[in-house]
């Protein structure tokens, strides 16, 4: 078997249908020989931040000479980069070996794994493979039923709760939080975010009920110095920890992620991990995370966000304030899944925004730009709509003056589309 033949067994398998209960994921990995159980993991859950949180340890820890295992979804730059061994994408021919011995445990099977499911199994069995050190694991949806809910962790973060996935998760924010701290486990230290007082209150009678030793962040200090368009530079009051960290991604609400990863590695040290101070600051300095307030152009300026829910709209329209004072020049370029609050992110980048455009990407979940159109209209003082990603591109770019920024949000499958038409544009 080829990697293309290995992608084809994959898209075979069910995409966008979520399926219950972690027995396919079990099943999965009893064929492998729990490669799960081979390594330590630091697993982390939320609605936001889960991928910054994840890029940022996975940085640090391998400035700290350790050999990192790193999973993420979905893809933000290609379908490989969701599985990286020391910041390398596993190759196609791992892929496609390791596609090849788990297809015959799901080949006769009247319930098979979903996509998912199987890319989670392969990403434990290549960070076995390889003798990772640590893996750095991030959530795909909830937590408690989650097909990364197999690992054994020695941290479990839980970034933050809002409202998403409303129809699988529930739609109401103690639902929500349930599922999410589901992965809390016996003894193990469970990081806790800035959450809703209600959410918080169910978290932590789960850490209770699991045993999970609960370590709020919010005791940790950590204040914005100054940003720029290329580097935010934050002050650390902490004994222990560096007392000033120059961070790659800008984004204001990665302040709070920097703090969860900062209290992540106080815990990995009392836990015996040597995670030196030059290691904090350097792997910091280098993290990068595609589609989160990343400038990929400058003059005129281009950023990607992938703002997919009401909360990322709202830290979103929080950077296009402080980074863009002047409101003439902000165009917004929005296209969204069709299981999300569209008219709550519209409502929400409007104040942001008096010109913006419509898309949608390739994706068959997304929410065609004309629909975006009628559930948006009005909110903004001048909209105009494309089919496409690159249609809509290909009219806006080429007229952006200097001075100007571009701000590409909404959902990942549109900042994934965006990347590539900038990248082939150059």
């Amino acid at each position: 078997m080829d990697y293309a033949e290995a992608r084809e067994v994959l898209d075979r398998l069910p995409r966008l249908e979520v399926k219950p209960g972690l027995s396919r994921t079990e099943r999965l990995l009893d064929a492998l020989d729990r490669p799960e159980r081979s390594f330590p993991s630091i697993h982390v859950a939320g609605t936001n931040g889960k991928g910054s949180v994840v890029a940022m340890l996975d940085a640090v820890l391998r400035a700290a000479g350790l050999r990192v295992g790193r999973f993420t979804s979905p893809e933000l730059i290609d379908f490989r980069d969701r599985i990286a061994i020391d910041g390398a994408w596993l190759p196609e021919d791992e892929w496609a070996d390791g596609i090849a011995r788990m297809a015959a445990a799901w080949a006769d099977s009247e319930d098979p794994p979903t996509q998912f499911e199987a890319i989670a199994a392969l990403a434990f069995d290549s960070f076995a493979r390889q003798a990772v050190d640590i893996a750095v694991v991030e959530v795909g949806l909830g937590g408690r039923f989650d097909a990364t809910n197999v690992v054994r962790p020695i941290v479990s973060v839980l970034c933050n709760v809002a409202l998403d996935h409303t129809a699988v998760l529930g739609d109401s924010i103690e639902r929500i939080a349930w599922e999410k701290a589901g992965i809390a486990k016996a003894g193990v230290p469970f990081v806790l975010g800035d959450l809703p007082p209600e959410a918080e209150n169910v978290v932590r009678a789960e850490c209770r009920t699991a045993g999970a030793v609960l370590v709020p962040a919010s005791d940790l200090s950590v204040d914005l110095v100054e940003r720029d368009w290329s580097t935010a530079r934050y002050r650390i009051d902490r004994e222990g920890l560096p007392a000033e960290i120059e961070l790659g991604l800008l984004g204001e609400y990665q302040r709070e992620n920097l703090r969860l990863v900062l209290r992540a590695i106080e815990l990995l040290r009392d836990g015996g991990i040597e995670v030196p101070d030059r290691a904090v600051v350097e792997g910091l300095r280098v993290a990068r995370w595609p589609g989160r307030f990343e400038v990929v152009r400058r003059d005129p300026n281009v950023v990607l966000e992938g703002a997919h829910n009401a909360a990322g709209a709202e830290r979103l329209a929080t950077d296009v304030e402080a980074f863009v004072a002047d409101r003439s020049r902000r165009h917004l370029l929005l296209g969204v899944l069709a299981d999300k609050d569209a008219a709550g992110i519209g409502r929400t980048l409007s104040r942001a925004f008096d010109r913006a455009t419509f898309c949608a990407s390739g994706s068959p979940r997304a929410l065609p730009a004309d629909r975006l159109n009628d559930v948006v209209t009005g909110l903004f003082a001048h909209s105009a709509w494309y089919h496409s990603v690159v249609e809509a591109l290909d009219r806006i770019v080429p007229d952006l003056a200097d001075g100007e920024t571009l701000f590409v949000a909404g959902s990942l499958t549109v900042v994934a589309e965006a990347r590539r038409w900038l990248e082939e544009a150059r």
